[in-house]
């Protein structure tokens, strides 16, 4: 019997080393990833107010500004006579059209005097039957007519009175030598400039863009997600901003999905719907600005005492999930319910239970009744 018991022993499979976890209780999160970057919510482009030579302009990429600061300066372009007398002669034009104008109301409503003044004598005639209702009516035609004359020709002197504040208004704006006064480009707000987009001394037309400056405070992140992923994500999410270049991760929050798709051809060539997300950050470090590549983690889900089990552990067998358990030296295999899933970790519904020691990363050579040896860790 003891030949037969040491025959046994001698031939018996020898244990599999394999490493294993307690599945317990703690905080487990849902998260949808993505690429983002930094933006400022509010951007100025500082633009010329008038023609001429813009001076060379000292600022830089970075630098602070705030409201009211003088960020360029302009010098506006020298009178052209030729200019000059178009527009005089422009202002006579309009004048004498605002005349003819006026004398035009002062004919209407003559007529329009005289017209309702027909009409009373026309009525108390006709009240004491000495004229006929054709003549009742003409009268009353003739008032309404001369009426809107009148109104028509007001509208025509007011239409002229403007035209010839427009035509004074770009006389005055060129009227006086302006060699001696440099216009001030001031910024509109406290911020940061972000580009320069007219650096040198040039000529420039109004409306020319100089400088573009954000509003540092209001920094937000924006990303754009698979509209799988959008669907789930909604205002008031809480989010996490990683790989950002700093020690720990940034807390944010979902402001906005915007409503709009849009389709993107990922780094494979393969059409891809996406949304982008907005988020407002809740930490904000320094060291970040406008533009700046950061990791966004959107919680859609999350628990701080739910039953977990590692990804690592769980594989596929047939169309369900199962992970290896260990009894007594022994691997069973263990059909399990899944529900939600974290980064490295996985909600268990069913199929294991607070305490039980799985299988990390079970090999080919793990079946079940395969007898095991747990690592040292």
């Amino acid at each position: 019997m003891l030949l037969l018991a040491g025959v046994i022993v001698a031939f018996r499979p020898a244990s599999i080393l394999v490493e294993t976890a307690t599945v317990k209780k703690g905080p487990l999160q849902e998260v949808v990833s993505e690429e983002g970057k930094t933006r400022m919510h509010d951007h100025f482009v500082v633009a010329a107010t008038v023609s001429g030579k813009l001076r060379r302009v000292d600022l830089h990429p970075g630098d602070a500004v705030h409201a009211g600061d003088i960020v360029a300066w302009l010098d506006p372009a020298p009178i052209d006579p030729r200019n000059i007398a178009m527009l005089e002669a422009r202002l006579e034009a309009t004048r004498a059209v605002q005349q003819e104008a006026n004398s035009l109301v002062g004919r209407a409503e003559a007529e329009h005097h005289q017209a309702t003044a027909d009409l009373e004598r026309t009525r108390a005639l006709w009240a004491e039957g000495v004229t006929s209702k054709e003549s009742l009516d003409k009268a009353a035609t003739l008032a309404s007519s001369a009426a809107m004359q009148f109104e028509a020709a007001k509208s025509r002197a007011q239409s002229a009175a403007y035209q010839v504040e427009e035509a004074r208004s770009a006389l005055l704006s060129h009227g006086a030598d302006p060699s001696a006064m440099p216009v001030p480009i001031r910024c509109p707000i406290d911020g940061r400039v972000l580009k320069v987009l007219e650096q040198s001394e040039r000529v420039v037309p109004s409306g020319t863009p100089i400088i573009e400056i954000g509003h540092s405070p209001k920094m937000e992140i924006v990303a754009d997600f698979l509209t799988r992923d959008a669907v789930q994500i909604a205002s008031g999410m809480d989010a996490l901003i990683a790989d950002w270049g700093g020690d720990k991760a940034l807390r944010a929050r979902v402001r906005v999905v915007e409503p709009g798709g849009f389709t993107k051809i990922s780094a494979l060539g393969v059409e891809e719907q996406r949304a982008n997300v907005v988020l407002d950050f809740v930490d904000i470090s320094d060291r970040l600005a406008d533009g700046y590549r950061v990791e966004v983690k959107i919680i859609i889900w999350q628990d701080s005492n739910v039953l977990k089990i590692p990804a690592s552990a769980v594989f596929r067998s047939g169309e369900n999930w199962a992970a290896f358990t260990v009894r007594n030296g022994i691997a069973r295999r263990t059909q399990v319910q899944l529900g939600h899933r974290g980064d490295f970790e996985m909600e268990l519904l069913s199929g294991v239970s607070a305490g039980d020691q799985i299988i990390l990363h079970p090999s080919t050579n793990v079946e079940d009744g395969t007898r095991v040896k747990v690592s040292e860790q």
